[in-house]
């Protein structure tokens, strides 16, 4: 006797005003995919919690749209996707560019691919609606589900991000001596006089990432973006934390940067010091290695994280030779709606 799969419940699609609590609830209860999973101290409830409540906050941001796909049959929610205008990206590439913060489906779905493809399928309608030309989206590699469904809707994959860790507690921390690494120099914490310099170095250090990969963006711009990256690591010092390594004659040779995690540490009590920027003048000093351990040695927080292209050998070698873990990878993809 044959058999055959029953077909998947039809998908409807709804726009709302807004995502009403029992909505989030419903739809990052059990989510595989938080960011901090793979923290041995930070409780899955917490980090759940964390992840709802930035979800939350995204949705709230003004001209967002927020599409959410329903089951026909039950009326419980089975994904959603927020599509958020770029600002900033849009002035600096003068274009109208957009971003997929949040792109998920409910944890215990029989049929994620079906749901992905439903609110990736009403995406050219929203774009031109909207008037973008440009969509950015960042997934989870481990979800293989989204990956092939951004593939199917015309997305290219631009540059996979791999994060590693430090663990302080359990790997410790000592007193870094600059001269170890060859350095005739100290390691301090930024001052107002530095930002313009940090700035400079950093609009030309950064070469591997998708903004300079993406040949529908203006490299010389790509640049400006770096730079403005580091100038608001700086002038935000509650919330970041910049190491700068000055040599001899006061000549920076290389800075890292780095944001604290003030909202997972208001639901777990675990500061992860993360989305590290590290910029050096000469790639073959030992510079780098030397600000790197800096990071995991003298920032805040019970974890240091640094993240890097996947294929930024040096930087991976890096940080395992710094005792640092690896915790996530995830893709970048870009798609063009323009002519």
């Amino acid at each position: 006797m044959s058999t055959s799969t029953p077909s998947p419940a039809p998908i409807e699609l709804r726009e709302l005003e807004a995502l009403s609590p029992e909505l989030l609830a419903t739809v990052t209860r059990d989510f595989p995919f938080d960011d901090f999973r793979r923290l041995r101290s930070v409780a899955p409830a917490s980090a759940l919690a964390h992840f709802a409540e930035e979800l939350a906050k995204s949705s709230e941001k003004p001209g967002t749209v927020r599409l959410v796909a329903f089951d026909a049959d039950s009326g419980l929610p089975a994904g959603l996707l927020l599509l958020q205008r770029l600002p900033y990206d849009t002035d600096l590439f003068g274009m109208p560019m957009a971003g997929i913060p949040y792109l998920l489906v409910r944890a215990d779905h029989p049929a994620p691919r079906v749901v992905w493809a439903s609110l990736l399928g009403e995406l050219p309608r929203l774009v031109a609606r909207e008037g973008y030309v440009h969509v950015s989206a960042r997934v989870d590699s481990a979800d293989m589900h989204s990956y092939q469904a951004l593939t199917d809707a015309n997305f290219r994959l631009m540059e996979t991000l791999v994060s590693m860790t430090y663990d302080t507690e359990r790997r410790g921390i000592e007193v870094l001596d600059p001269k170890e690494y060859g350095f005739d120099g100290v390691v301090r914490a930024v001052e107002p006089r530095d930002v313009e310099t940090l700035a400079e170095l950093a609009s030309r250090a950064f070469t591997l990432n998708r903004y300079h990969l993406d040949e529908h963006l203006p490299v010389r711009n790509a640049g400006v973006m770096m730079a403005q990256w580091i100038r608001n690591y700086c002038a935000d010092p509650a919330d970041h934390q910049v190491w700068v390594a000055e040599g001899l004659g006061g000549k920076i040779e290389g800075f890292l940067g780095h944001a604290l995690n003030r909202g997972l540490e208001r639901h777990s009590g675990v500061l992860v010091s993360g989305r590290a920027l590290l910029a050096v003048e000469n790639q073959r000093s030992g510079v780098g290695l030397m600000l790197s351990r800096a990071h995991t040695w003298q920032s805040l927080g019970d974890y240091k994280e640094a993240d890097t292209q996947l294929n930024n050998y040096g930087m991976i070698k890096v940080s395992f030779n710094l005792n640092m873990d690896m915790v996530r990878t995830k893709y970048s993809f870009h798609a063009w709606f323009g002519a």
